[in-house]
């Protein structure tokens, strides 16, 4: 069995080298905590931080959260990435904390969550692997290859319309070419909802602090991409546009 610091290494290579190329079955028996301390040693390894944190809710329901790194995150408009390792794109509704907030406080109360949110915003999570087979790993390989996490872009002028998506369609295209078209629909229910339980099950290495940025999950589950080009959501008024090169 390979040791933590192998499997470190096994990511960092394939993160360095813009490859899909680890396997994922070495990952088969990593456990919650080892899939955080893999994904923490990656990241210090990179020398990159995170620009915002993406959460989920496991099988357990428990909420867990992983990192996007600052170095591929950026506002729509002329913003570029490359698509090298890219696997497809979710179109997402997310927010920025305008006060700090404990797991304590989280558990204790859970209108505190909802208070503690500063406003909402439209972006577009690009999701890639490590692996080169991500049908083979399992949840918690998943969050040590950061949740498929590559990059973001937001639009960051605030939603007015909050965190409510009902009888919104989600509009996600590649140079004019329709690539997804139908309902808003969330991946985890609502929303609010991976944010919730991430906030009752917070981890030190991403504390819940005024001005973090969070996203919190796909309105379009993920949606293949190949190809470059000009990457354009519409979600009501709010655009996103970015360059996939």
């Amino acid at each position: 069995m390979a040791t933590e610091t192998e499997l470190i290494d096994l990511l960092l290579a394939a993160q360095r080298a813009s490859r899909s190329e680890v396997d994922a079955n070495l990952f088969a028996d990593i456990d919650r905590a080892a899939a955080y301390r893999i994904q923490a040693g990656v990241l210090s390894a990179l020398g990159e931080t995170p620009a915002l944190i993406k959460t989920a809710v496991q099988p357990d329901g428990v909420g867990i959260a992983a990192p996007i790194f600052a170095s591929r995150f950026g506002q729509s408009g002329s913003f570029a990435l490359s698509g090298a390792t890219v696997t497809g794109l979710e179109v997402e509704v997310g927010l920025v904390l305008g006060s700090d907030l404990s797991a304590d406080t989280a558990n204790a109360d859970e209108a505190a969550i909802v208070e503690a949110i500063d406003h909402y915003f439209v972006g577009i999570e690009v999701c890639g692997t490590r692996f080169a087979d991500r049908k083979l790993a399992g949840v918690q390989a998943g969050l040590a290859d950061n949740m498929s996490s590559y990059g973001y872009v937001i639009n960051p002028v605030a939603r007015d319309l909050g965190a409510d998506i009902e009888q919104f369609d989600v509009l996600l295209s590649l140079d004019g070419v329709p690539l997804h078209q139908g309902p808003a629909k969330h991946s985890f229910g609502t929303v609010l909802n991976s944010f919730v339980r991430y906030a009752k099950a917070q981890v030190p290495a991403y504390p819940l602090r005024a001005g973090t940025i969070i996203t919190t999950g796909s309105l379009c589950g993920l949606v293949p991409v190949s190809g470059t080009g000009r990457v354009e959501a519409v979600l009501g008024n709010y655009t996103v546009e970015f360059i996939l090169s």
